[in-house]
Formats: structure tokens, sequence, C-alpha cells
């Protein structure tokens, strides 16, 4: 058994150095992530929103930030990674801490919408770095380790931040303002571009080479048209995978009443828990398997963890729902975060990388209203009947395409790199 953990945990060492720097300010960053999941109680109790007046400014938040995400993925492509992340996170610093010197307002809202603008300009510039920093092979475990960071830390801010609610909601904003200042001083010290010539014959990767200047984004996704139907399936991931705050909580209140809130938090931390527990094993177990057939393992444990709260009024149905969901999550991660990273010029990262945040927001979004109407309209056992409907589409659209990119992308699954992963 002491093997078995050991050889669980090894698999992390010999990463590139910039992949355990990552992880630690991962950890560091999402300890101090207090407002975001705060936001909805900080307009409705802080600042005396009414439901429908969030649901609209939620709604026009999104809006605003796809633009946004777009222009930061070509600013990450036309500059240098390092100054936009320096830039846009030090802006965003300053906005989330302003909000600790004023009263719960609408010019706070203002502040920390801005605040968060800035921090999504800024997510194109730090996936693109993640694979700019680590070798093509490795990436299955540093965005493992990435992904266990981000949960670890989340874990431990989730509890302060609601302690931290009630009469020290100033202290949250700094501390969330300053560890993201601290994550992002060790990721400017610390991580470290590879470059081709540094990398072994058998380490390269040639789908990863720079484009010239006159290819356009477009231009790749044309030529690489596996990458286009898989933005597709993220947002039919998301899709789906949204409803686990979104769905779920309100078909828990529905069958537990006044329970179902308390039961839903309980739900929640099982669902941190199982991450943090299984990603390591399952990176371990799936790790000579290719990014698609894990996506299709994600999708398909998507659709069976709401297939099994369909008719349920048991409460520890919800546990075992949330293991295969929380599964399905690890392993679709596993495949999904280190897919494009392995097929797109590294000249043309940050901007397929804020298409994917697009498709991320839409699948989120579209789901909560389709998800809305269906229940409002039949049932919550039509909607999961319809949620495990799109996973298998989704699947099946994954199978296909897995044919296509063997195609377009041969040495990812017959040379060197492929048999290392």
């Amino acid at each position: 058994m002491y093997k078995k953990l050991v050889s669980i945990f090894s698999q992390y060492s010999g990463l590139s150095k910039s992949a355990y720097v990552i992880f630690f300010a991962r950890i560091i960053t999402n300890m101090g992530a207090f407002i975001w999941p705060l936001l909805t109680l900080i307009l409705s109790r802080k600042i005396g929103y009414s439901a429908s007046t969030i649901a609209i400014i939620s709604l026009s938040i999104g809006i605003l930030y796809l633009p946004a995400t777009v222009l930061g993925g070509k600013l990450a492509d036309k500059y240098d990674r390092k100054k936009i992340i320096i830039i846009f996170d030090f802006l965003s610093v300053v906005f989330f801490i302003s909000c600790a010197f004023i009263e719960p307002s609408n010019l706070m809202t203002v502040l920390f919408v801005l605040a968060g603008l800035f921090a999504n300009m800024e997510g194109p510039a730090f996936e693109a770095l993640i694979a700019d920093a680590t070798k093509p092979q490795e990436r299955e475990k540093v965005y493992s380790l990435s992904y266990l960071g981000h949960n670890l830390g989340f874990i431990i801010g989730a509890a302060v931040g609601g302690l931290l609610f009630e009469k020290y909601l100033s202290l949250a904003f700094i501390i969330d303002g300053l560890t993201t200042l601290s994550s992002t001083i060790l990721i400017i010290l610390f991580v470290n571009v590879l470059k081709t010539d540094d990398l072994k014959d058998n380490e390269k990767n040639e789908y990863e080479d720079h484009a010239g200047d006159d290819v356009s984004s477009f231009d790749i996704l044309k030529e690489r048209k596996s990458i286009l139907i898989q933005l597709l399936v993220f947002m039919l991931a998301a899709f789906i995978y949204d409803q686990w705050s979104f769905t779920l909580p309100l078909y828990m209140e529905t069958i537990f009443l006044d329970k179902g809130a308390q039961y839903f938090g309980l739900l929640a931390s099982f669902n941190g828990l199982i991450v943090i527990l299984f990603t390591p094993v399952m990176t371990r177990l799936l790790e000579k398997l290719n990014e698609l057939p894990k996506i299709i393992i994600g999708l398909l444990l998507y659709s069976l963890s709401f297939l099994i709260i369909r008719n349920a009024v048991v409460y520890w149905v919800f546990f075992v729902m949330m293991f295969a969901f929380t599964i399905g999550e690890i392993i679709n991660m596993l495949g999904s975060s280190p897919y494009i990273s392995r097929r797109v010029p590294a000249s043309h990262r940050g901007r397929i990388n804020s298409y994917r945040n697009i498709g991320y927001f839409i699948g989120g979004i579209g789901g909560r209203v389709i998800m809305g109407w269906l229940i409002d309209t039949f049932s919550y056992a039509t909607a999961f009947t319809v949620l495990g409907g799109i996973g298998v589409v989704s699947a099946t659209i994954v199978y296909f395409n897995y044919k296509l990119d063997k195609k377009i992308f041969p040495k990812l699954y017959g040379g060197k790199i492929a048999s290392e992963k």
C-alpha cells in the first residue's frame, strides 16, 4: 500500500521547475480567492440587490468579459506574456484592494467588476505561459498538479472567506488582492519559458512551432479542424458541468426543502475532497491514454451522474452522483487541458485559449437558461434526461473527432512524444 501511494505522488517528480512554481502559485491565489465565491451574497446581503438584478448583473458581466477575453488573447500572442500578466494582475489587484476602503455600494460593484475584467484578460496569457514553460510530454501531469493546487487553495479560501464575510469583508478584499499579487511575483520570478533549442529531439513537438505573422487564428482552426470541433465540445461540456452549481442545488431544495442548501454545501465539500484524493490517482491510471479518449470518458460520467439522480429522493444517492460527476470532472480536465497546448502553435495559444474560454461561458450561461426553461416547463427528470443526452452526443462527436485528430496530428499518436506520455 505504501509503495502504491509513493508511486502515485512520485509521478509529479522530475517535471519542469516552472510546474512546481505554478502549483504553489495556484494554492496561494485560491487560498485568498474570497470574493468571487461570495459574489452573489455580497450583491444581495451587503449591497441589497434583488435576485433579478443580480441575474442581470451576472449576464452583463459575462457579456462584457467576452470581448475582453478575445483582446487578452490577442495581446498575449503579440507581446511578452509575462508582461501581460504583470500589467493585468496589477490592475486587478488595485481595483480589488480599492473595494476594501469603501462601503458596499454600486461603486464597489463597478470596482470588482473591473478587477474581474482585468483578471479575465490575463487568463489567456497565463494558460499560454503554462504551455510555454513546460515540455509537451509532461503536460497531463503539469495540468493535474496545477488543478490539484487550485482545489487545495480553494477549499481553504472558501472556508476562510465565509468567516470573513459578515464582519471583515474589507479584509477579504485586501487578502484577495495580496495573494494574487504574491502568486504573480512567484510566476514572474521563477517561471521560465522553454526554448525549442533547450529540448531534446524526442521532447519536441512540431505542431507547437511558431506560425507566421500573416497566419490568423482562424487560419489555424481552418487548417486544424479537429481543434475547432473540440472547441464546440468544450462548450457542450460546460453546458453540462455548470449544472452542478445551478440545477443540482435547485433540485435538492425542492426535495429536502429548508435543508437543501445545507445538504448541497456538504455535497460541494465532498466534491473538493474527491478532487484532492483522486486527481493523482486518475492521472496515474490514465497516463498512457490519449487526450480525446479521456474526454469521452469524462463526458459519459457527466451524463451518468445526472441520470443517477433523475428520480432520486434519498440523500446518499446524491453522494454516488457526485462521486461519478467528480471523477468525470477530473478525467475531462486531464484530457481537455493539455489538448490545445499540443496542437496550437505557441504564437497563437493566447487567441485559441480565449476562444475556449468564450465557449465555456456560452455553454455555462446557455445551460442555465435552457435548464431553467426545461424545469419550469416540464420537470427535473426531463432536464436530467436532456443533460444525459447531451453528454452522449458530445462523447459521440469526440469519438469521430478522435479519428480526424489522428489524421491531422499523426505524430502525436505514433511519434516519440505520444509513446512517452
